[in-house]
């Protein structure tokens, strides 16, 4: 299943798999309903197509790494599922005290040839058991190295 970004226009190219044909739609009207979308094309092929609302594309990874709560002092290992440039989903390797709009660090290093160690505050926006989404506080001095490995 082909996956497109519709980002702040709304706007989709979506580009049959059979015969490469290319027609842009607004997609406003699935912006909440999460379902796939079904697509016919001219040339008679019917496919489907998943469309994602975000600002940034958000690039699935598999990078070890450990939080910091300050509150408390908590501290423990994660695993990194998926990253962009304004946030990052991770799942701890233990039972955590964290909650929604806690501010947390992250610490790991990029599987990037230069082995980039990042640094960052996030605040927790969504929990569910181990599972976490949480957004960059300031992503400002990592900005340029998570642009490059974004686009790599």
């Amino acid at each position: 299943m082909q996956i497109i970004y519709a980002g702040d226009t709304n706007q989709v190219k979506i580009i049959c798999p059979k015969c490469g044909l290319e027609e842009n739609k607004n997609v406003f009207k699935f912006k909440d309903t999460h379902k796939r979308l079904k697509a016919k094309c001219k040339c008679g092929e019917v496919f489907r197509v998943g469309v994602e609302f975000r600002k940034y594309y958000r690039k699935p990874v598999r990078l070890h790494g450990e939080y910091v709560f300050r509150e408390n002092g908590e501290k423990g290992e994660i695993l990194i599922e998926d990253i962009s440039m304004t946030g990052i989903g991770f799942s701890t390797l233990k039972l955590h005290n964290i909650a929604k709009d806690d501010t947390v660090e992250l610490k790991f290093i990029l599987d990037n040839p230069m082995r980039t160690e990042i640094r960052a505050f996030v605040i927790i926006r969504w929990i569910a058991g181990r599972n976490v989404g949480a957004q960059y506080i300031d992503i400002d001095r990592h900005k340029k190295d998570l642009g490059f490995y974004l686009s790599a």
